[in-house]
C-alpha cells in the first residue's frame, strides 16, 4: 500500500539523497536533466513551505519523492507544438524521483495511480506532467500510465520539456 507523506524540514537530508542519486542516473544515462543545480534544499524547500513536497512511502520504508501541485503551473499557460487536451482545472507532478534500489518495480505506475486519485479528491479532472526531451524512460512510464503527449513547454530557466496531460474524467 502506497502513501504520500506531507515532507518536513528534518526530511530534507533523505529526500536530497534521493534526489542526488537520480541526479547521477541521468548523468550516467547522458541526459542533461538536473544537471544544474536544480531541483537543490532551496527549491525543496520551498515546496515543503508550500505543502507541496510529498514522501512517498511503502510497507519497508520511503520509496520516492515528488512535488504535487494542485493548480495552474506558470509553466504551463504557452504550449507550442501541440496542444493541452484540456482546459480543465489541474494538478501537476514535479520534481519526481524513485530510490534508486526501487527503480523498475512499477513504483512510478503507483505514483501516478495515486496522484490521481488524490487530483480527483480535490474535484480537480486532470494531471499535468513535463520531463526531459531525453529523458526516455519517463517518457515510458508516463505513457503507459495512459498520459499522452501535448507539445513543448519552456520552464523559468528556458529549458525545453515535452508536455504530457492525462484528463480524469
Amino acid at each position: 500500500m502506497m502513501q504520500f507523506i506531507k515532507a518536513t524540514p528534518k526530511d530534507l537530508p533523505a529526500i536530497m539523497e534521493i534526489i542526488d542519486d537520480a541526479k547521477a542516473l541521468l548523468k550516467a544515462n547522458g541526459i542533461d536533466q538536473w544537471q544544474k543545480g536544480y531541483p537543490n534544499e532551496q527549491v525543496l524547500g520551498d515546496d515543503i513551505a508550500n505543502d507541496d513536497l510529498y514522501l512517498v512511502q511503502e510497507e519497508d520504508g520511503i520509496v520516492a519523492v515528488l512535488a504535487l501541485i494542485f493548480g495552474e503551473d506558470p509553466n504551463y499557460k504557452v504550449i507550442e507544438k501541440g496542444s493541452w487536451l484540456t482546459d480543465f482545472p489541474y494538478s501537476a507532478i514535479h520534481r519526481v524521483a524513485v530510490k534508486k534500489d526501487k527503480l523498475g518495480r512499477g513504483v512510478m505506475g503507483r505514483i501516478f495511480e495515486v496522484s490521481e486519485q488524490m487530483t480527483r479528491e480535490k474535484g480537480l479532472k486532470s494531471l499535468r506532467i513535463d520531463t526531459h526531451p531525453d529523458n526516455q524512460s519517463m517518457q515510458r512510464a508516463l505513457t503507459k500510465a495512459g498520459y499522452q503527449y501535448c507539445g513543448h513547454v519552456f520552464m523559468g530557466n528556458g529549458d525545453l520539456r515535452f508536455a504530457y496531460e492525462k484528463p480524469l474524467t
